[in-house]
């Protein structure tokens, strides 16, 4: 039997070219995600006002979500990402146009996330149809750290170009890497629906809401399906949260330009996210996936704590009357810039949402079907972008109220009290503490014996 590793993985062709596609987009749409949320700031000079920016993103999948699940699973996956390649391309150019104009801004905005939404399950559905089952842990690592390293190289990207060319120059860059992608994506071989013969359905509100029903019909029951939805939809919102609050954050607390924070902050966040992608397929990929996933988001929960305490504990350190409180203090402890350490801690989380992605996905496509994953991605999509539209639309005002950082903290205690829950659902909970319907759909009779 042959070794299973990175390099045998890229072997296989078609994976090659679809992790190339993939990786040329995500390196466009960060990099305009990312300028795009520097420019409405400059331009209005509101949080709320990048709050709508990102709820724009985030609506098609509310809308479209499910819809876009349905009709990848009756369509050959390869002309589904030709089509958006392509027309991804034309609409970014178009932003130069209308960058001046608010609403219009917003409403490319919702054109270019509703491509995405078919964009989305169509990729991570189409993985498992290209390499073989015991390949995929590692092929969900690939994805996982080019999208990382798309976000460590298209954000780091934004920000310079941003100051020194201007933001017309970058629309011109992402347009021209979705062209390329374009033309990479033919030699993406087809990826058709399994069942011969299967057409679009003249009545497809009828056949959507069908199918929708099929897809919670399989959810139901299965723990391990249900929990990594949400883990992956919950990090969605917080991802949400981040972006709306970040350039203030910089400004305000870390007294950076917001456009500085692409080499400030995204660049050791990105290089966590790699390096985590590399460390948890080399050495993690036989490991329990649920024995990856809590640790991680425990720690994930006590950072997010801790970089929102450390202004105050920047401020106690270096009050000037502390040493006289606890005599020769600065002897033993030098207190880190605020800044430095709020890059450590980026790092870090980098580190720790690639080792909750990676098992989770792959938890999700060893559950699912060939007939039924792109309706589960397509839901997933819906369920990541609902969890994250009322905190984005909130983020905005309620940084605005109290500062950034009660945000951070709150994340924390969060994250952590979960992990800490989940780490031993048995210890907190029986199978009678919930109605009977919720047990029956959570399947909590059997939950403390899935290690998925």
């Amino acid at each position: 039997m042959s070794k299973v590793n990175f390099s045998s993985v890229l072997e296989n062709r078609g994976f090659k070219f679809l992790w190339i596609n993939q990786a040329l987009m995500q390196l466009a749409v960060n990099s305009l995600n990312f300028a795009l949320i520097l420019w409405v700031f400059k331009l209005t000079n509101s949080n709320f006002a990048v709050s709508a920016l990102i709820a724009a993103y985030y609506l098609p999948a509310l809308i479209f979500g499910i819809f876009a699940g349905v009709i990848v699973d009756i369509l050959d996956r390869r002309k589904v990402v030709i089509i958006i390649d392509l027309l991804l391309g034309i609409l970014i150019l178009t932003y130069a146009l209308v960058k001046d104009y608010y609403p219009l801004i917003l409403i490319n905005a919702f054109l270019i996330n509703t491509l995405n939404q078919f964009f989305m399950p169509t990729e991570n559905s189409s993985i498992p149809m290209l390499v073989p089952k015991k390949h995929l842990f590692l092929a969900n690592s690939y994805f996982s750290l080019t999208f990382y390293a798309s976000i460590l190289l298209g954000y780091t990207m934004a920000g310079p170009v941003f100051n020194l060319f201007g933001i017309n120059t970058l629309f011109i860059i992402c347009s021209m890497l979705l062209f390329i992608a374009f033309v990479i994506s033919w030699q993406i071989p087809p990826l058709k629906a399994p069942e011969n013969g299967k057409k679009i359905p003249g009545n497809l509100l009828s056949f959507t809401i069908s199918e929708t029903k099929n897809t919670i019909a399989f959810v139901k029951g299965k723990l391990s399906v249900v929990t990594v939805m949400i883990i992956l939809a919950s990090i969605q919102g917080i991802i949400g949260i981040l972006a709306v609050t970040v350039a203030s954050y910089m400004e305000r607390i870390l007294k950076i330009k917001s456009s500085d924070a692409s080499v400030f902050l995204m660049l050791p966040l990105g290089f966590g996210m790699v390096t985590g992608a590399l460390f948890v397929g080399r050495f993690l990929q036989n490991a329990p996936r649920r024995m990856v996933i809590i640790p991680a988001m425990i720690t994930g929960g006590l950072l997010f704590f801790i970089i929102g305490i450390a202004p105050a504990l920047a401020r106690i350190f270096n009050a000037t009357d502390l040493p006289e409180q606890i005599p020769h203090l600065r002897y033993f402890f030098d207190a880190p810039s605020l800044s430095s350490t709020f890059a450590i801690g980026a790092f870090l989380l980098g580190v720790c949402t690639v080792a909750i992605i990676i098992p989770s996905q792959t938890v999700l496509q060893e559950a699912t079907t060939l007939q039924n994953r792109g309706k589960i991605y397509a839901a997933l999509g819906v369920l990541m972008n609902l969890f994250a539209l009322i905190p984005v639309l909130l983020a905005g005002a309620l940084a605005d109220i109290f500062g950034v950082t009660p945000i951070f903290i709150g994340l924390g205690v969060i994250i952590f009290t979960i992990g800490i829950l989940a780490l031993r659902p048995g210890v907190f909970f029986t199978e009678k503490s919930l109605p009977y319907s919720w047990r029956e759909f959570l399947g909590l009779g059997h939950w403390e014996k899935d290690v998925s």
